[in-house]
Formats: structure tokens, C-alpha cells, sequence
């Protein structure tokens, strides 16, 4: 008989005890991403994101840290969260780093680039086993792929982002091409469209648009001449040349000046370009401007190109600040350009752009003033309504709450390192319909269905 008094009955009085129930700790969420003043679009993205998580009180209900830039010390910080959101570019020094704590620490992944072609070639280049393993991944699923617009694209015919998608809790894309896209490789992670962020304060724009005439009067353009502004980085996937060649080719009327303004991009030569398509005089070439003078420029146009080829599945944030600015915008017809309603902007043939229809859309805009102003005034609305709903920040806050409820889930995340860990060995649906590796989780199902558990 046990007495009352040694320390075999406090162990067990202690065992027995009733307890409150207490609440559990609010989950903590780290938000893994390039900010300011990091040269890169994710970083004025991720900072208009967590701008409209603080309006609908997002960041009071889960406590959220920014984590950046990424440090050795975050390989041990980072598992201590209950989920981690990562966002992923196509660029290999802001991204690698997040790409390895998304895979080995799963949450929820931004894909900001459906096509990490250049990130998982370097990371092989650096001989990281992990882009090894999401070369091998998207080599095996390419057969799969079916979409027009990804096998009219080389960095999307082979799924790159396939090896971090299946390792992820939850996915965020910006376009239904984007969630299209995941389900033709056979995606089974739960995808949220989220729509892009409205990038720039009103305030910001508004002080822009006095600065914009001030552009216009430097380059001696009067109410009846045309500035074609192509944005964003220059790079050959703008397709520029194309721009210039429809730009020479189009007839007599008003004064057409072009102007290109985003950053200079290593390995792309855009004074050499310009220099070689004949119209050089009316090209000015604006790299690396400010903030400031990037939203002036889109303020002293009157058309807005932004073209695209190859197509990664990115959204263009400079296309977003285009339409806030009411400018009319001639773009590629693929991928998530066509996710833009249709009077928001004119479309071109994917692929390699036909300077003729380039052209030919230039002239439409050129000649029928009214199409241009309310194409513009149509954008800018269109842009308003999102930025008033808070969409993007809604989008995340459903996207976490699924988030972590899979994550604090204890049967889901067996099953989820069991199927990884299949899946790391080259198992695949043939060798599952033949059994091989569904022992154990149908003994976890049994196991869960048992009475009083």
C-alpha cells in the first residue's frame, strides 16, 4: 500500500491533479522577405503587405516578425515558430537563404516567380543538395505539363518551383494562371490566390503626378504629343527592342517620345539598344531613379508598354503602379496578364512580341483619345476598390488561419514527413498503386480512429 506521504504518492498526486484549462500561446508567424532598402521589387511589396496587415489588425491577432536580412543564427531561430511565410524571387542573393529555411522548416511559400529556373541552377552551381533535389523534381514532373503558356516558355516547361511547393503547408500566388500552373504538375499543397498589393501610398502618387508635368515640359511635349513609357527593370525580357522597332514604324501624326525607366539590369546593354534602332533622339533612357521620379515618369505618360517575354508567371508590380496612376497599358496576352480584366489594358500575341502589333496598338491608343483616357480612368478605379477592401491583406489572413491549423495539426505533420521523405526517394503514383509505402500511414489512420483517442 502506497502512503500518502513519500515521494511515490506527490508523483502521483501530481499526475492526477486537475488542472484549468489554460489557452494556448498565440502563435507566433515569421515573415521571411527581402524589405527596404533591398533593391528589389519583393521588398516594396512585402512592406505595402504588412502595411495592410496592421490596418485590419492581422498583426494583433498572430504576433508577426520580419526576418531580414537572414542570418546563420535564424537555422535555429526559425523552427521555433509555428509557421514561417517565405517569399521567393528568381534571385539567387536575396532568396537562397530562404529558399533552404522553407524547405527545411515548412509553412507557408509566396511565389513570387512560378519559375525559379535561376535560383535552383545556382544553388546546383554552389553544390547545394537542395538544388540538386528541385532540379531532379522538376525534370521528373516536366512530362506532366500541359499549359500553352508554360510550354511556350522555357523557365516554366519544367516545374522549378515543384520540389519547394511539395515540401510547403500552403502556397500564395497572385493570379488563377499562377494556381492553373501548380495543378497541371499534379500540385496537392493547398494554393490561395492573393491579389498583388497596391504598392504606393495615395499621397505618394499624388505628389508625383505635378512632378510627372515637370517631365514632360523638360522633353518639350506639348498636350497633343505622346510619352510611350516602358517601366520596370531593363532587361531583355521587356522586350525594348520590339518597343523601339513599333515606335519607327508608326506613321506621320503626333510627336511619339519613348522613355525606358527602371533599374539597369548586369549583362543587358540598353544605351547599345537604343543606339541601334534608329530612333535614338526620341528615347531617354531613366535608370536607377528614385522612388520618386520612377512614379513621376508614370505620371508624365500617356501609355504605358509592358511587354514580357519569356513569361516566369510573375505579376508586374510596375504594371500595378501604372493602373494606380490611370495610365492605359499595352501587354503581353499571357499567363497573369490575361488574369487583368479585359479593359483595363491592350493585349498582344504571347511569346516573342510582333513589333506590327505592338505597333498597331500604339496607334489605336494614339489616335483614340477617349479609349486612352477611360481605359486609364477605368485602371485607376480598379486599383482603388482593391487598396479600399485591404484584398491582399484579407488573402493572407485566410491564408494563415488554413496555415496553421495543417501545421498544429500532430497527424498531418507525420504524414507530410513520411510522404516527403517517399518522395525524396524517386516514389512515385505507379510505385503507390502498388502499395509501396502506405503502411504507415494507414496505420496512423487506425491508430486515430481508435476509441478514446
Amino acid at each position: 500500500m502506497v502512503g500518502d506521504r513519500g515521494p511515490t504518492a506527490r508523483l502521483i498526486r501530481r499526475l492526477v491533479r486537475v488542472r484549468p484549462i489554460t489557452r494556448p500561446p498565440v502563435p507566433r508567424v515569421a515573415y521571411l522577405s527581402p524589405m527596404p532598402p533591398a533593391p528589389s521589387g519583393i521588398a516594396t511589396y512585402s512592406k505595402a503587405v504588412l502595411e495592410g496587415m496592421d490596418r485590419i489588425g492581422l498583426r494583433h491577432r498572430y504576433p508577426i516578425d520580419v526576418v531580414w536580412p537572414i542570418k546563420p543564427t535564424h537555422d535555429a531561430t526559425i523552427p521555433a515558430y509555428r509557421i514561417g511565410i517565405y517569399h521567393l524571387g528568381n534571385n539567387v542573393d536575396f532568396h537562397a537563404d530562404i529558399y533552404r529555411l522553407a524547405v527545411y522548416n515548412p509553412g507557408l511559400v509566396v511565389l513570387h516567380d512560378l519559375g525559379l529556373d535561376d535560383l535552383i541552377r545556382a544553388l546546383v552551381g554552389r553544390g547545394e543538395p537542395l538544388g540538386h533535389r528541385a532540379r531532379r523534381e522538376a525534370v521528373t514532373l516536366a512530362p506532366r505539363m500541359s499549359l500553352p503558356e508554360a510550354l511556350a516558355n522555357d523557365s516554366l516547361r519544367r516545374p522549378w518551383c515543384a520540389h519547394v511547393v511539395r515540401h510547403a503547408r500552403g502556397i500564395i500566388v497572385h493570379s488563377e494562371f499562377c494556381r492553373r500552373y501548380l495543378l497541371d504538375f499534379g500540385c496537392r499543397t493547398p494554393v490561395f490566390v492573393v491579389p498583388h498589393p497596391v504598392v504606393e501610398r495615395e499621397p505618394d502618387m499624388r505628389r508625383a503626378e505635378p512632378r510627372g508635368r515637370s517631365f514632360r515640359r523638360r522633353l518639350g511635349l506639348g498636350d497633343d504629343d505622346v510619352l510611350v513609357v516602358a517601366p520596370g527593370d531593363l532587361n531583355r525580357a521587356k522586350r525594348l527592342d520590339a518597343v523601339l522597332t513599333a515606335i519607327r514604324s508608326l506613321d506621320p501624326g503626333p510627336r511619339v517620345r519613348v522613355a525606358l525607366v527602371g533599374r539597369r539590369i548586369h549583362g543587358y546593354d540598353v544605351d547599345r539598344m537604343v543606339a541601334a534602332s534608329g530612333i535614338g533622339k526620341q528615347v531617354t533612357v531613366a535608370a536607377d531613379v528614385s522612388d520618386d521620379d520612377f512614379r513621376a515618369w508614370l505620371f508624365a505618360s500617356d501609355i504605358v508598354v509592358d511587354l514580357r517575354h519569356p513569361h516566369r508567371g510573375e505579376v508586374s508590380g510596375s504594371l500595378m503602379r501604372a493602373m494606380q496612376a490611370g495610365r492605359p497599358s499595352i501587354v503581353s496576352g499571357v499567363g497573369t496578364y490575361l488574369d487583368i480584366p479585359e479593359d483595363l489594358a491592350l493585349r498582344v500575341a504571347p511569346g516573342p512580341p510582333n513589333s506590327a502589333e505592338v505597333a498597331a496598338a500604339l496607334r489605336r491608343l494614339i489616335e483614340e483619345r477617349d479609349l486612352r483616357l477611360g481605359m486609364g480612368e477605368r485602371a485607376r478605379a480598379h486599383v482603388a476598390r482593391l487598396g479600399a477592401a485591404d484584398a491582399t491583406a484579407r488573402g493572407y489572413e485566410e491564408a494563415i488561419d488554413a496555415t496553421l491549423r495543417l501545421a498544429l495539426d500532430p497527424g498531418r505533420r507525420a504524414l507530410a514527413r513520411w510522404a516527403g521523405a517517399l518522395a525524396d526517394l524517386g516514389v512515385t503514383d505507379r510505385h503507390l498503386d502498388q502499395g509501396f509505402g502506405l503502411s504507415y500511414p494507414r496505420a496512423l489512420e487506425e491508430f486515430g480512429h481508435k476509441p478514446g483517442l
